[in-house]
């Protein structure tokens, strides 16, 4: 699991004083960059701009379980649940202490940004996400 610490900023905030949900996914997507860089060994900027290959987003889905404040840490947790062919389906936790504020689920395909086309991992590649790749149960703690 890679973890990273994000605070709640009054940028991200409504005028209720808490997160609007489409800033989650901005936060999010920080949050991919730096298990990218940081966790995985291979930033995005390195992914696009020298290597030309993309990880666009196929799907999304997020669940918002409690509303986080201006001022709180976030404590991101992010794995891996499945390494497919061409894809990644990645799964994004925020809690605040130990309870869960929101859960995103994404599916990211490598893809050749030349062509458009989605492509094949690399070895290398696939064995450094696959550092991430974790069962549901082991997720839980329900694991053996």
């Amino acid at each position: 699991m890679f973890v990273c610490h994000k605070p709640v900023r009054f940028a991200h905030c409504d005028p209720a004083g808490i997160i609007f949900y489409p800033q989650y996914l901005m936060i999010a997507h920080e949050v991919k960059e730096d298990w990218l860089r940081d966790g995985v060994g291979y930033p995005l900027e390195q992914c696009i701009v020298r290597d030309r290959k993309g990880l666009p987003v196929r799907r999304l889905e997020c669940d918002f379980h409690r509303p986080s404040r201006f001022g709180e840490d976030l404590r991101w947790e992010v794995t891996v649940d499945k390494i497919g062919r061409t894809s990644v389906d990645t799964r994004y936790r925020a809690l605040c202490g130990d309870e869960l504020r929101a859960e995103i689920r994404s599916v990211d395909v490598r893809t050749d940004l030349d062509t458009g086309q989605s492509i094949e991992w690399e070895p290398w590649l696939r064995a450094h996400l696959a550092r991430f790749l974790v069962t549901r149960a082991d997720a839980s703690g329900e694991g053996a």
